[in-house]
């Protein structure tokens, strides 16, 4: 697809119409996507408030501040809204979103916006009468709490759920895992250790400053250090850890569902 055609179709998501607002950024600031074969990016800031200057009322909802960018345009907008700011802005409107036309001001003073981004700025906490209390992390709306599991310190993360349910669900999971922690630690492990560790052989070909000429997967196994355990609803989790510099430096991912089965282990980052 050419530009001007991204341009077209991403324009026709909004109305025409170009208003004046202020509005209070999100906690999580700019960030970009760009598809398969696009040659644009979409950037974009969630926005928490807003009001349009000619109007009174002031809308407390969440929308995210779009707009397009080439290459050089997105390192030349990375940092023009900052989050948490009020700010004002030439926008024009979709259902659940805005265009970003014009910044006018970064910097912006309202009274009424300042009270909700100072509201918005507290700590949220969930608390769990079997594991605790957790903090909400608002840029990613994920609950996250310091946690020993199977020995070793790490981070367990739950998302945010508007739905108490399906937060309690997610809990549910990590119950799993903490009540036979030592099992799962160790079928995570050799299911990590027998998937990764032939590819760990390959990689140390390539580290010419090795001390070994090979990694078993007994190596493998205590190699790996936990980083953090991310739980869901429906049962299923990501494990993480540190790779012992097997992968220099990469994230050790092992994901599976407390039925019993682990789907996949991988190293990202």
């Amino acid at each position: 697809m050419s530009i001007s055609r991204e341009k077209s179709k991403f324009e026709n998501r909004f109305t025409e119409e170009v208003i004046e607002i202020t509005a209070v950024t999100g906690a999580s600031g700019i960030g970009a996507g760009r598809g398969g074969g696009a040659k644009l990016w979409n950037a974009s800031i969630p926005l928490i408030a807003w009001k349009n200057v000619l109007s009174t009322e002031t809308k407390i909802e969440e929308l995210r501040l779009e707009w397009q960018v080439n290459d050089e345009e997105w390192e030349q907008s990375k940092d023009i809204l900052k989050k948490n700011t009020v700010v004002r802005l030439l926008v024009r409107r979709a259902e659940n979103s805005m265009m970003l036309v014009k910044v006018l001001e970064t910097a912006y003073k309202d009274d009424e916006l300042e009270m909700i981004l100072q509201e918005s700025l507290k700590p949220v906490f969930y608390t769990d009468e079997v594991l605790g209390k957790f903090e909400l992390d608002k840029s990613v709306k994920t609950f996250e709490k310091k946690v020993l599991w199977a020995g070793e310190e790490g981070n367990l993360y739950f998302d945010w759920d508007e739905d108490e349910s399906g937060m309690k669900a997610a809990l549910e999971t990590a119950y799993a895992l903490f009540e036979n922690q030592e099992e799962w630690n160790m079928k995570i492990r050799r299911y990590a250790a027998k998937e990764l560790t032939e590819l760990a052989n390959d990689w140390l070909q390539d580290n010419e400053e090795a001390e070994i000429d090979k990694i078993t997967n007994d190596m493998f196994m205590e190699l790996m250090k936990l980083d953090c355990i991310s739980v869901y609803s429906d049962g299923d989790f990501n494990l993480f850890f540190f790779d012992g510099e097997m992968f220099w430096g990469h994230s050790i991912i092992v994901s599976g569902n407390i039925n019993g089965d682990l789907t996949s282990a991988e190293i990202a980052g």
